[in-house]
C-alpha cells in the first residue's frame, strides 16, 4: 500500500502588526493543514468576514446528523458575529439540482414515467422543482426550529444556471478540462497538476478511493463516457431525454455537482474567501473537487492562490456508535425529534456545545444526561438570582465573587480562542455557578450577582440558547423558566396560599379552621378580582378554585394537619405539575414558582416507575402467598393418591410406581422432601383456619 499523500502549504493570510495587535488570539482548526492556525480576515481592516457554507441537498426531511452540522455552523457564526465582534457576511446553497433530488423526482414521478417516458420535457424544470421547492422549505423551517439564524444569502443552483455554464467555459478555455463525445465536460486532473498545481487539498490520502469518487459523480452518471482519467470529474453532464436539462456550448445538459458551490461562492465572494464549511463528509470528493476547479477558473496556469484560507468542517453525529444516516436507516427527523419531545432546541444545541465542533460526537445516556443537568443548573440559578434579587442588601464588602466572575471569563475567552472550544466554555460557566450557588448569598453584594447573572445570560445567548435574545439583553436568564403570564394572578396567590399553609403546620400552634378558612378567603379574593379568565388561563382558574373549595370542606379533626399538607402536596406534585409549573419549596423562603423541567419530569417518571416497580413486587408477593395459602389446602396425607403410584406407606408417600415397581431410592427422597414442604404449608393453613 502507497504511503498517505501529506497535504500541500498553506499560505498564512499576512496582517499588519497594527492589524494583528486589533484581532484577537483567536486560532482555528483548519481541514486545509489538520492543524489550528491564527485567523486573519482577508479584510484589511480585519473586521468583514466572508463564509460560504455548503447547504442542504433538498430531497428528503432533514435529521439529526444534518442538525449536528448546521446547529454547529450556527454557534461558530454567533461566536465570529457577536462575541468576536467580526462583521460577517454568510451565504448557504441550497442544491435543488442534483442527482439525488432528480432521483428521487423521478421516483415520485413514475408513473409519469410509464405514461410518457423519454417523451418528458427535460427543461420543464417545475416538474423537478415542485419537490425541491417542498423540502426547502421544510428544511428552512427545521433550522428556524432549531434556533439557527437566516443565513445572509440562500444560493440556488436552479437560479445560477448561466453563471455555472460560464464558469465551466473558463475551465475548458484554461485548458483544466475537456468535453466528450456526448456533450459532457470532465475536469483534467492530470492536467491540472502538470502545471503545478495540487489536487486534494483537503484529503489526498482518499483520492484514489473509488466508492467516493463514485459517490461524488452521482446516480444519473453516463457510465460509458471516454473518460481520460478513472478520477476526472463531471464539470457538465449531458442530459438524456427525460431528465432535467439546460442548454449549453456542449448540448442539453445539468452541471456536476462540485461545480455547482464553486460558481455560485465565487459569483458572490469573488477569487477568494476566508471561511468554507460544511458537514466532514463534504471534505472529499466534493471540497477538494471545488478547490481545484476553482483555482482552474481564477488561474490560467499556477499562480498557488487560495480560494478558501479557513476549511471549516463539522464532525459526524453518533447514537450509541453508529452515525446517522439515511443510507443506514438509522435516522431520526429533526421535526419528529422535537414534536415528540425526544430534544428542544435548547437540549439539543447544549449536546453539541459540549463536544468539539470538528470532532464526531456520539450521543449517549450519559451525554444526554450531562447535558440536561448543565440546563437545569442554569434553570436553577437563574430563578435563583431573580428570586433573590428583593430581599438582597447593598451593604456586602465580600468581592469574591467578582473575583471569581473574572476568572470565568478569562477561562471561557481562552476556550473560545482556542478554536471555538464551547465545552471548555460550558465547564466555566458551570463552575462560576457552582461558586455562587455555594457561597453565603447574605454576604455577597448585590451588584456582584447580578454582574454575573448578566454575563452568564450574555453567553448563552450568544450561543443561540434563549431565542432571538441578543447578547446586550437587559432580561436576566433565558426563555422557558417563567410560567405564562396569563396564569400569574393565579399561580401567585396559589403559592403563597400554600406557603401560609405550610407555615401554620410548623408553627407551635398547628392548624386550626379559622386558619385554613382565612387562607382560603384570601384565594376566593384573587378570583374574584381575576374573573374572566383568558383561555389560556382558565386551567390555572380552576387549580385555584378547586383548591379554595377543599380547604373550605375541612371540618375540625385530629388528622386535619396532615391532611392539610397532603393536600399541599397534591397541589405540587399532581395538580399544578400536570399544567407545566412547578412549585420548589424553599428552606423559611417562599416557594419559587417555576416552569417544570425536563430534570424535574425525569424525576417525576422515575419516581412513578419505582412505585410501579414496588406495586408489581407486592402484588407478586400477594399472589405467591395466595397460591401458597391455596396449596396448604391440600393435606400431605392425600397429596400422592393418584394413578400415579399404586402403593404408599402410612404417612401417604409413595413406594412403588403405577406398575407395581418399587421406587429408586433418589426417587423416594424426592418425595419426602415434597411431602414435608406439603406437611408444612397444610399445617400453617390448618392454623390460619381455626384462627380465624
Amino acid at each position: 500500500m502507497a504511503a498517505p499523500r501529506e497535504q500541500p502549504p498553506w499560505k498564512q493570510p499576512s496582517a499588519t502588526p497594527e492589524l494583528t495587535s486589533r484581532l484577537p488570539p483567536l486560532k482555528i482548526w483548519n481541514s486545509l493543514t489538520r492543524s489550528k492556525v491564527p485567523f486573519v480576515p482577508l479584510d484589511p481592516e480585519g473586521r468583514k468576514v466572508t463564509w460560504y457554507a455548503c447547504g442542504p441537498t433538498v430531497y428528503d426531511d432533514a435529521h439529526l446528523g444534518h442538525a449536528r452540522n448546521y446547529v454547529s455552523t450556527d454557534i461558530l457564526r454567533r461566536l465570529l458575529r457577536d462575541y468576536f465582534k467580526f462583521d460577517v457576511r454568510f451565504i448557504m446553497n441550497i442544491t435543488d439540482v442534483d442527482d439525488k433530488p432528480d432521483t428521487k423526482a423521478d421516483v415520485m414521478l413514475a408513473y409519469l414515467d410509464k405514461l410518457h417516458g423519454s417523451s418528458i420535457c427535460g427543461e420543464d424544470y417545475s416538474i423537478f422543482t415542485k419537490l425541491t421547492k417542498r423540502f426547502e422549505d421544510r428544511f428552512m423551517a427545521d433550522a428556524r426550529a432549531l434556533n439557527i439564524i437566516d443565513a445572509d444569502e440562500v444560493t440556488r443552483v436552479s437560479e445560477f444556471i448561466p453563471e455555472i455554464v460560464s464558469f465551466v467555459e473558463q475551465i475548458v478555455q484554461h485548458n483544466f478540462a475537456y468535453v466528450t463525445g456526448d456533450g459532457s465536460v470532465y475536469f483534467d486532473i492530470a492536467a491540472f497538476e502538470t502545471v503545478g498545481n495540487h489536487y486534494a487539498r483537503l484529503e489526498p490520502w482518499n483520492r484514489n478511493d473509488t466508492a467516493l469518487q463514485a459517490d461524488g459523480e452521482g446516480a444519473l452518471i453516463n457510465k460509458s463516457i471516454e473518460k481520460r482519467s478513472k478520477a476526472d470529474f463531471a464539470l457538465w453532464k449531458a442530459s438524456k431525454p427525460g431528465e432535467p436539462s439546460w442548454p449549453s456550448p456542449w448540448g442539453p445538459g445539468r452541471p456536476g455537482w462540485h461545480i455547482e458551490c464553486s460558481a455560485m461562492a465565487s459569483a458572490r465572494l469573488g477569487k477568494q474567501m476566508d471561511i468554507h464549511s460544511g458537514g466532514i463528509d463534504l471534505a472529499f470528493p466534493h471540497h477538494d473537487n471545488e478547490l481545484a476547479q476553482s483555482e482552474a477558473y481564477w488561474h490560467k496556469g499556477c499562480s498557488h492562490d487560495q480560494w478558501v484560507n479557513y476549511f471549516l468542517h463539522m464532525g459526524h453525529l453518533s447514537i450509541q456508535g453508529s452515525k446517522m444516516s439515511k443510507s443506514l436507516k438509522n435516522f431520526t427527523t429533526i421535526r419528529e425529534a422535537l414534536e415528540r419531545g425526544d430534544w428542544t432546541p435548547r437540549s439539543l444545541r447544549i449536546v453539541f456545545l459540549m463536544g468539539s465542533w470538528a470532532d464526531g460526537i456520539e450521543i449517549t445516556e450519559d451525554l444526554v444526561k450531562a447535558g440536561n443537568a448543565w440546563e437545569e443548573k442554569l434553570n436553577n440559578f437563574f430563578l435563583s438570582v431573580r428570586n433573590s434579587s428583593e430581599t438582597m442588601t447593598p451593604s456586602s464588602t465580600d468581592d469574591s465573587l467578582a473575583d471569581q466572575l473574572k476568572a470565568a471569563q478569562k477561562a471561557v475567552h481562552e476556550s473560545l480562542c482556542d478554536s471555538f472550544n464551547t465545552a471548555g466554555a460550558m465547564i466555566a460557566i458551570s463552575g462560576l455557578v457552582t461558586q455562587y450557588n455555594s457561597a453565603d448569598k447574605s454576604t455577597l453584594n448585590p451588584q456582584h450577582i447580578k454582574d454575573v447573572a448578566k454575563w452568564v445570560t450574555s453567553i448563552v445567548n450568544i450561543l443561540g440558547l434563549n431565542g432571538s435574545a441578543g447578547p446586550d439583553s437587559e432580561e436576566i436568564g433565558w426563555s422557558g423558566i417563567e410560567v405564562p403570564e396569563a396564569a400569574k394572578p393565579y399561580l401567585y396567590p396559589l403559592s403563597t396560599m400554600r406557603d401560609n399553609l405550610r407555615e401554620s403546620a410548623r408553627s407551635k400552634t398547628g392548624f386550626s379552621i379559622d386558619v385554613i378558612k382565612s387562607v382560603a378567603a384570601k384565594g376566593e379574593e384573587a378570583l374574584k378580582q381575576n374573573a374572566h379568565a383568558s383561555e389560556e388561563a382558565k386551567p390555572y382558574q380552576r387549580v385555584l378554585s378547586d383548591f379554595c373549595t377543599k380547604l373550605d370542606s375541612f371540618e375540625p379533626s385530629d388528622t386535619i394537619s396532615k391532611e392539610v399538607l397532603a393536600l399541599c402536596d397534591r397541589l405540587r406534585d399532581v395538580d399544578l405539575f400536570d399544567l407545566g409549573v412547578y412549585l420548589e419549596d424553599r428552606h423559611e423562603q417562599p416557594a419559587v414558582v417555576r416552569t417544570v423541567s425536563r430534570e424535574l419530569m425525569a424525576a417525576r417518571e422515575e419516581k412513578v416507575a419505582r412505585a410501579r416497580k414496588k406495586q408489581l413486587e407486592k402484588e407478586a408477593r400477594e399472589k405467591e402467598a395466595q397460591e401458597k395459602a391455596q396449596r396448604g389446602r391440600l393435606s400431605h396425607l392425600l397429596m400422592f393418591r393418584t394413578n400415579e403410584y399404586s402403593a404408599w406407606d402410612e404417612n401417604g408417600i409413595p413406594t412403588k410406581d403405577a406398575a407395581g415397581e418399587d421406587l429408586n431410592k433418589s426417587k423416594g427422597k424426592k418425595l419426602k422432601k415434597e411431602w414435608e414442604r406439603q406437611k408444612r404449608e397444610h399445617e400453617a393453613w390448618l392454623a390460619r383456619q381455626n384462627g380465624s
